[in-house]
C-alpha cells in the first residue's frame, strides 16, 4: 500500500473514531460523567506512557497548560450542546466554526489575504452552519444549544492554535503528546467527581463500556491523524479527516433517530466541502 492511499485509510478511520467518541457522550444521560469516564480512559493510558517519554520542555508547558484551559472549555461547552441539542446538528457546527472563525480572523485581525478558493469556502460553510442553525423548522432556531455549540467551536479553534506552537516549541512530539493528554484528561472527571459524587462512580459502573469505547475512539483518532500527516500533505488528510461531520449527520439521524436526517446530512456536506476549500 503507498503512502498516500495509507494516509487516506488513517484519515477516514480517524474521521469515523472522532465522530464516534463524541456520539459516546451524546448516548450518556449523564454527559458529564460520560465525558469524563471517556477523558478518565485517556488519563490511564498516558499515566502507563509516561515512564517511557521525557518530560516536555519548558517552553512546551506554556501551551500544555493554555491548552489544558481550552480544553475543558470545549468539553464543557460540547457537554451543554450534547444535552441541549441533537448530535446531528451540533456536531458540524462545532466542526464547522473553527475554520471560519480563523479564516475571518486571518483577514480582520491579521490583515491577510485569502484566495478565491478559500473565500469560496468562508461561504459554504457560513451557509452550511447557517442552513444547520435553521434546520429544526422553517424560521426555529434554538438559540442556547446552537450558542453553545459556536462557543465550542471557538474553543477548538483555540487549543488546536494553542496545539500547533505546542508541536513546534516541544523537542519531541510523543513527549508532548502524551503529558498534554494526560493533564487535560484530569479536570473533567475530577468536577464530574466534585458535583456527581458517589453517582458518578455509581454512573461510571453502569456504563463503563461506554467510556472505555469513547476514550479508547478519542486517542487512537489523534494517534491515526498524526500518522496520517507523517504520510501525506497536511491538506489532504485534514479534508479527509472533516468527513467527521458528514458521519456525525448520518450518526445523529440513524442512531439516535433525530429529525431532519436527511436535511442535515446535506448541509454537513456543504459545511464539509467548505472546510476542504479553505484548507487548500
Amino acid at each position: 500500500m503507498s503512502d498516500s492511499l495509507l494516509a487516506t485509510v488513517l484519515a477516514l478511520i480517524s474521521a469515523l473514531m472522532h465522530a464516534s467518541w463524541n456520539a459516546a457522550v451524546k448516548s450518556g444521560t449523564d454527559r458529564l460523567t460520560s465525558m469524563g469516564m471517556v477523558d478518565a480512559t485517556a488519563l490511564v493510558v498516558c499515566a502507563v506512557a509516561v515512564p517511557f517519554v521525557a518530560p516536555p520542555n519548558k517552553e512546551a508547558w506554556i501551551f500544555i497548560g493554555i491548552s489544558t484551559v481550552l480544553n475543558t472549555v470545549f468539553r464543557l461547552f460540547m457537554i451543554k450542546a450534547y444535552q441541549l441539542g441533537d448530535f446531528g446538528q451540533m456536531y458540524p457546527i462545532m466542526r464547522g466554526v473553527p475554520p471560519l472563525a480563523v479564516a475571518v480572523l486571518s483577514v480582520v485581525a491579521l490583515n491577510q489575504s485569502l484566495t478565491a478558493l478559500a473565500w469560496a469556502g468562508v461561504g459554504l460553510v457560513s451557509i452550511g452552519v447557517v442552513s444547520l442553525v435553521l434546520s429544526n423548522k422553517v424560521g426555529a432556531v434554538r438559540v442556547l444549544p446552537v450558542t453553545y455549540a459556536v462557543l465550542a467551536g471557538l474553543a477548538i479553534a483555540g487549543y488546536t492554535a494553542s496545539d500547533a506552537g505546542g508541536v513546534h516549541a516541544v523537542h519531541s512530539l510523543a513527549s508532548y503528546l502524551v503529558y498534554l493528554f494526560l493533564i487535560e484528561s484530569i479536570p473533567i472527571p475530577a468536577l464530574a467527581i466534585a458535583v456527581r459524587k458517589q453517582e458518578a462512580f455509581t454512573y461510571a459502573h453502569r456504563n463503563w463500556k461506554v467510556g472505555l469505547f469513547g476514550g479508547v475512539n478519542a486517542l487512537l483518532s489523534y494517534s491515526l491523524i498524526l500518522w496520517a500527516l507523517s504520510l501525506a500533505p497536511a491538506a489532504k488528510v485534514e479534508a479527509l479527516r472533516e468527513t467527521s461531520v458528514v458521519l456525525a449527520a448520518g450518526i445523529g439521524a440513524l442512531v439516535f433517530k433525530e429529525s431532519f436526517g436527511r436535511s442535515r446530512v446535506i448541509c454537513s456536506i456543504v459545511v464539509a466541502a467548505g472546510i476542504v476549500l479553505i484548507s487548500i
